[in-house]
């Protein structure tokens, strides 16, 4: 299974808290396990994440582009500039940066082609953030396309942020083969305030089991017998750069 984390402002917002004090922690728990994940990492933070994630070490890097904005509002030039500029950022300070995930899941049309512009190896974007809610995907992929997880429903995000709302019955929702788990540093976090865009009570709901009851969604994770994590660029299907 591939084991990928989201890196930006924490909820949406500007402070870095997550990287700081959540990523560290991150790291020693995933090495404790023998687990190896993928970083999809803002371009813009990538001298902060630099002090926490050594390039040389087992976990992967990829980008979640240089500014966090939503590709489906930008144009094509727009879109090529997140992907380029970002991609440039985090190999800067000796990351290889071969896979990239769209801020949301929100996949602008020919996101593709201007990632294999870009020089990427394959795309992370196919997924949901919403329940229920069809990924979105193109006739003809024009670079590898990694899917988001999802639970035995078929249709649930395998996503810390479902479990964790679920919890502790998210835990009998996991399939024995959901391809990829995602989450987000602020999730990890305790005193937070929250998805700042959401509303006053779905912002509640997305706090809930944030902080401690997150790290031990994720150790009961990590502890399965049956589930082996492993970055994107470790996992047996992973696309071969050329």
């Amino acid at each position: 299974m591939r084991f990928t984390v989201d890196v930006e402002g924490d909820w949406a917002g500007t402070d870095t808290r997550g990287i700081d004090e959540a990523l560290p922690r991150l790291v020693e728990l995933l090495e404790a396990h023998a687990a190896t994940a993928t970083f999809f990492v803002v371009g813009n933070l990538a001298e902060r994440v630099r002090a926490h994630l050594d390039p040389d070490g087992p976990h992967e890097v990829g980008s979640h582009s240089l500014t966090h904005p939503v590709l489906t509002k930008l144009d094509r030039c727009e879109v090529l500039h997140e992907a380029v500029c970002s991609r440039s950022a985090l190999e800067d300070v000796g990351y290889r940066v071969t896979g990239f995930r769209a801020p949301f899941f929100a996949r602008p049309e020919g996101l593709g082609g201007v990632l294999a512009e870009a020089g990427y190896v394959y795309d992370a974007s196919v997924g949901s953030v919403v329940p229920f809610r069809r990924a979105r995907t193109e006739a003809s992929e024009v670079l590898p396309v990694i899917p988001h997880g999802h639970l035995r429903d078929g249709r649930t995000p395998f996503a810390l942020t479902t479990l964790r709302i679920l919890h502790p019955a998210g835990r009998h929702l996991v399939g024995v083969h959901p391809e990829t788990f995602t989450c987000h540093l602020h999730e990890l976090l305790e005193n937070t305030p929250g998805w700042t865009a959401l509303p006053p009570g779905a912002r509640h709901l997305h706090r809930r089991g944030h902080g401690r009851p997150a790290w031990r969604v994720l150790e009961q994770l990590l502890t399965r017998p049956d589930l082996r994590f492993t970055s994107c660029r470790n996992h047996p299907d992973a696309p071969e750069a050329t």
